[in-house]
């Protein structure tokens, strides 16, 4: 009887001990997990950074926004940069994921006409992170800017 009371006893110890250190695993976990840098939302549209050039010669560039590649003539958009801040060289555009974008820029210098074009396609992944699913867009910064 006293034999069977001590298994008894040391299950319940057993048992008790286990829940304490899973616990214990949990509050280690919730440190460890930071999840302000993961976007758990699928993204379905995302921002295209496009930096260009700005100088005194060609103060506001017109850029051109294709769907797909530039050959294909699919203008979506023509955004004008005169209303970014001087102290910013790049725009940022609203685009869906999972497709091909191309944007072109129109810089005048002089008695010049000189573009530059860039394209990309973006594009979504995902990683675990402490059992959690988490989104991130590729691709999706592009490069228009004139070379010195």
């Amino acid at each position: 009887m006293w034999r069977f009371l001590n298994i008894i006893i040391f299950l319940v110890l057993l048992i008790f001990a286990s829940c304490r250190f899973n616990l214990l695993l949990q509050d280690d976990k919730e440190q460890y997990c930071n999840y302000s840098n993961c976007n758990t939302t699928e993204p379905k549209v995302a921002f295209l950074k496009v930096k260009f050039s700005r100088s005194p010669n060609q103060r506001n560039p017109l850029i051109f926004l294709f769907s797909g590649r530039f050959e294909e003539h699919l203008i979506l958009d023509t955004l004008a940069t005169d209303t970014v801040p001087s102290y910013r060289d790049y725009i940022l555009i609203s685009v869906e994921v999972e497709h091909f974008y191309t944007v072109m820029a129109r810089y005048i210098r002089g008695d010049d006409t000189i573009y530059a074009i860039d394209g990309n396609y973006i594009s979504k992944s995902f990683y675990y992170f402490c059992d959690t699913i988490c989104w991130e867009v590729n691709g999706n910064r592009l490069n228009i800017k004139l070379k010195n």
